[in-house]
């Protein structure tokens, strides 16, 4: 019987694979580990932060998975015409590298999480840009938006953004009020109307109306198959001008009909209604200018090549490695730029003798809220002096998105406010005092840093952009009677309680 010799060219290719089989796989590996490693806080962020999605969202960000899944199985043998072997292309490199150069320069300028995490996303969808079919990148990049608007704006939405909206907003409608010749109303008083109309914990800032206007006009552009393009930018900007006009003339309306009319029961009715009304009639607008816009074509592939020829770029033997390199420099600077400050560490605070107290505890609400900032120091006392009592809530902290508006904490507390003034209690203290629970109770709030006191939070904002007074201290006091701010006794105890807190942010300086 005569024996075979089974020798290596015998064994198929598929048992015994090529090198060169794994290294295909190196390149585009190495190239996501930078990409992440670039974006390694807004991976932290996004991750920790997912838990507090709502349902609803979640249950929208499934059914964008599935959605992508069929369409992609339809189109391609492979899921989303995926390959290891990754293809330079104009746009999708241009999305995933201006994405992670824009968020290293807001990290420097000013950092704002949720922002930081929407350039992630939309990034990452450059870099699958890379790996997967051009047609089917180019067609469902709606769809990265729509997870890059949804993913990070949940829950923590109001407190990183919703504040200097409020502010800002507030401030328009007080302009748009004395161009009719009606300058009595504050952007105060508006903020007192808004808090007192609208649910507490969705201040009136028009954020939730952008995102709600934004994801319309993505969910659109996707359903209708239109093309990404100028036209497509320019209906964007117009859709996000509206649903800001809408929610301005909104607050204009509600205020008027409460403080000029003196018909609030009408404004409480109308404040629900109004806001719908402004975001169907932005959207039905936007939808119209959509149909302007040309609808997405898919490129037709030349010879045998599986990928369209308009984008692709020359695969020179070093571009690949260029690009790691490139994005690697990202990385670097990226942990360069976004050094970890120092976790805040000021000096206790030691109030004089004659000011008696004893700490108390946060209430669930504070407790949940500051969670979300670890390295936030908090403070709260209850106080005796002299004649005045009450309570003080002190937030050392960093970041300006570690504060919340004091009015509406108490308006949450079932504290309405019923006036707001800027006044000078001491030569070194403008502050912010508040008219409490039908003038039953006083309370007054400022911000102070080593350098500056102010009781406007877009001057806080404002020293994040400057790199200057980094550390900064919000003393919020709750007196439990009704005071005036002219008040020998508050000004003395205002006096102290600034000379304490400045010892205690000399005192964080020293150590440094």
């Amino acid at each position: 019987m005569q024996r075979t010799n089974i020798t290596d060219s015998a064994i198929p290719d598929s048992v015994t694979p090529h090198p060169a089989v794994n290294l295909v796989w190196l390149a585009p590996f190495l190239l996501a580990l930078a990409w992440f490693w670039a974006n390694i806080s807004a991976v932290k962020w996004l991750l920790s932060s997912f838990v507090e999605i709502p349902t609803l969202y979640k249950i929208v960000i499934g059914f964008l998975i599935v959605a992508l899944v069929v369409r992609s199985s339809g189109n391609s043998a492979r899921p989303f015409g995926f390959s290891p072997n990754f293809v330079l292309r104009r746009d999708p490199l241009l999305l995933m590298l201006g994405a992670g150069i824009c968020s290293i320069a807001l990290q420097y300028i000013i950092d704002i999480k949720q922002v930081t995490v929407l350039l992630f996303i939309l990034g990452t969808y450059g870099l699958c840009g890379l790996l997967v079919d051009s047609n089917f990148w180019r067609k469902n990049l709606p769809i990265a938006g729509l997870l890059a608007c949804i993913l990070p704006f949940n829950s923590q939405l109001n407190s990183g953004l919703g504040l200097p909206a409020r502010v800002l907003t507030a401030q328009v409608v007080e302009q748009l009020l004395s161009l009719l010749h009606i300058g009595a109303i504050s952007s105060y008083d508006i903020i007192i109307l808004e808090n007192g109309i609208a649910q507490v914990d969705v201040p009136c800032s028009g954020i939730k109306t952008l995102l709600v206007g934004t994801l319309f006009l993505l969910a659109a552009t996707w359903l209708e198959g239109r093309k990404l393009s100028l036209k497509w930018l320019a209906v964007g900007a117009a859709n996000l001008l509206m649903l800001v006009c809408a929610n301005a003339a909104r607050v204009a309306v509600l205020v008027l009909v409460s403080e000029v009319f003196q018909q609030p029961n009408i404004a409480q009715i109308m404040h629900v209604p109004l806001g719908i009304v402004g975001l169907v009639c932005a959207c039905f607008v936007t939808w119209l200018m959509l149909q302007r816009v040309p609808k997405f074509q898919p490129e037709k592939t030349s010879g045998t090549s599986a990928k369209p020829n308009s984008e692709r770029l020359q695969n020179h033997p070093l571009a690949k490695p260029g690009i790691i390199a490139a994005v690697t420099v990202l990385a670097i600077m990226a942990q360069l730029s976004h050094v970890e400050t120092s976790k805040m560490a000021i000096a206790p605070l030691t109030l004089p003798e004659y000011i008696k107290s004893e700490s108390i505890s946060l209430n669930p609400s504070e407790q949940k809220f500051f969670g979300n900032y670890p390295d936030t120091q908090t403070q709260k006392i209850r106080f005796v002096a002299g004649n005045l009592r009450g309570s003080m809530l002190t937030v050392a902290s960093t970041s300006w998105q570690t504060y919340h508006a004091p009015e509406l904490c108490f308006v949450a507390s079932g504290i309405p406010v019923n006036g707001i003034e800027k006044k000078q209690l001491t030569p070194s203290v403008t502050a912010r005092w508040l008219s409490l629970k039908n003038n039953q109770l006083s309370a007054a709030y400022w911000l102070q840093s080593a350098q500056l006191t102010t009781d406007n939070f877009m001057s806080r904002i404002g020293s994040d952009l400057t790199h200057k007074n980094h550390n900064w201290v919000l003393v919020s006091i709750l007196f439990d009677s009704s005071l005036q701010a002219e008040n020998q006794e508050v000004k003395e105890f205002a006096g102290n309680v600034y000379d304490t807190v400045k010892q205690s942010l000399q005192g964080e300086i020293n150590e440094n």
